[in-house]
């Protein structure tokens, strides 16, 4: 396992790995039909779908040493306000760190998607730097295209993801 991933703080969040505790929280959030607006799937229907996905978030800690974090505010431990970070995925038939960030929709505006995706590239670039980053993000969520700008990363082309149009970012070279 990839200490630094497993459990780090920014100024103001608590980024730690997932845990089977969290289902409730991955349910509430992946069911919000405002959260999940531009989700590919669409909202969650069922706590069994959200299981599954912990249950694959946890896979991933458990054999890559990195996947999503559970994001807590630290003025708030306990709360969980959204997920994100990274995990392996393939794209386009090549193996490639996934970045991606949710957080609720009440804490949308207060920056805490870019400063948990600035710690994420940070951490890549710095412990795995030989496996490429991309964050996937439907053209029509601005709010994700600007995280990842304001993250240091850059437009690279227009994709088919799952049958959707979607914009392709990557590291901006430094």
């Amino acid at each position: 396992m990839l200490q630094p991933f497993q459990c780090t703080t920014t100024d103001r969040l608590l980024l730690r790995a997932v845990r089977d505790s969290d289902l409730d929280a991955v349910f509430a959030l992946h069911a919000d039909p405002e959260a999940n607006r531009f989700s590919v799937s669409g909202p969650m229907r069922s706590q069994e779908e959200a299981r599954r996905r912990l249950t694959l978030w946890l896979d991933d800690w458990s054999r890559h040493g990195v996947g999503y974090w559970a994001v807590e505010r630290r003025e708030a431990p306990g709360d969980v306000v959204g997920f994100g970070g990274v995990r392996h995925k393939v794209l386009e038939g090549r193996p490639v760190l996934n970045l991606a960030y949710r957080f609720t929709p009440r804490t949308w505006g207060t920056g805490y998607a870019t400063e948990m995706a600035r710690t994420a590239l940070a951490l890549v670039q710095r412990h795995l730097p030989d496996v490429p980053l991309v964050a996937i993000i439907h053209p029509e969520n601005g709010a994700s295209l600007r995280v990842a700008e304001r993250s240091g990363m850059r437009f690279e082309r227009v994709i088919d993801y799952e049958g959707t149009p979607s914009r392709l970012y990557v590291p901006a070279p430094p």
